[in-house]
């Protein structure tokens, strides 16, 4: 099923919006900092929490700076929760860019907590003071795909409802996750949403201009996708569509000067033949980060409610709104670089 339109907030809405009462947070005090219980029965464990560090917190969730180990290294991400026991559905958010382009600041994660999930992010192996090097969807999709029995590991979190999102690079990543997911006859996570997503690494190279192999192909990859297609079609979704076999909703800006929208629509068309479950929406004006449209999490938000929710719960961006804004606004003003 496909459909193309702009996501638009009636005067109602914003009325309703203003309404809200505004929640600021609370500066991370030594005390509040204890660490989240998980058990470790191998200390090097994939998704194994190493170190954890509380960030900030407010009446309503608390964030944290986390180090876990993924193939035996110590990877930096970061995980929020909403206060209370839960248990609560989870959001893995994959990261774009790569190296210090696109590297995570924590507020990232803000929309999906405040709205009243449990929220991780990595910042992929060899970034933000971690160990390895990363290699833009080889063996670094483990150190999203570990962030999986991480969740799991935490009473907190409802295991039966995690959902994926990613942006730009994050998108591939998505992708190839939930291609290995379907391989290893797993289902752990149940719906995925992009922006600007990555499908055809081989487009990307033609819309770049050749100008990627000195920055990224022969750094991170090792090669070219002219030189050795394999590895780039191994991380190129179109080639594996029907790899792909949770909801997925493709969000895509229509004046995006970093990954064409041809990268969602080539994307939808393979879809279409194997008969996925999935959408797209598509963003008159929209960059790269939908910066004009609140980074497409209204509609992720909604996506995300439509197959992890059930319970009744409001998760929808609309409803928590001024808290959101106050978080992204404290991680604007407080950002977590290492």
């Amino acid at each position: 099923m496909f459909r193309r339109f702009a996501a638009l907030q009636s005067a109602a809405f914003a009325l309703l919006l203003l309404a809200a009462t505004l929640i600021v947070p609370l500066a991370a005090r030594a005390q509040d900092a204890t660490p989240i219980p998980t058990p470790t029965p191998v200390p090097s464990a994939d998704g194994t929490i190493d170190q954890i560090e509380l960030i900030t917190k407010t009446p309503r969730s608390i964030y944290y700076a986390i180090t876990y180990w993924s193939d035996g290294l110590r990877v930096t991400g970061f995980l929020g929760k909403p206060t209370g026991p839960g248990p609560f559905p989870a959001i893995i958010h994959n990261r774009g860019g790569f190296g210090d382009t696109g590297a995570l600041t924590g507020g990232e994660l803000a929309a999906y907590v405040e709205a009243g999930y449990v929220a991780v992010a990595t910042q992929y192996r060899g970034n933000g003071g971690g160990e390895g090097q990363e290699d833009f969807g080889g063996d670094d999709v483990h150190d999203v795909t570990n962030l999986v029995p991480l969740l799991h590991s935490l009473p907190f979190v409802d295991r039966d409802r995690i959902g994926m999102f990613g942006g730009s690079r994050g998108g591939m990543m998505a992708f190839i996750a939930l291609k290995n997911q379907t391989l290893a006859g797993r289902d752990d996570i149940k719906v995925a949403v992009t922006v600007g997503g990555i499908s055809d690494l081989f487009a990307w190279d033609r819309e770049r201009g050749g100008t990627l192999a000195s920055i990224l192909w022969f750094p991170l990859v090792g090669t070219t996708p002219q030189r050795d297609p394999a590895p780039f079609e191994e991380r190129s979704a179109v080639y594996w569509p029907e790899l792909i076999t949770v909801p997925l909703l493709m969000m895509h800006g229509e004046a995006d000067q970093d990954v064409s929208i041809q990268q969602t629509y080539a994307l939808a068309e393979k879809l279409g033949e194997v008969g996925a479950n999935f959408d797209y929406i598509t963003f008159p004006g929209g960059d790269h980060p939908l910066s004009m449209y609140q980074g497409g999490y209204p509609d992720a938000l909604a996506w995300f409610a439509q197959y992890l929710g059930g319970d009744g719960v409001d998760r929808s961006f609309a409803t928590h709104q001024d808290a959101i804004q106050a978080m992204w606004a404290w991680f604007s003003a407080n950002p977590q670089t290492r």
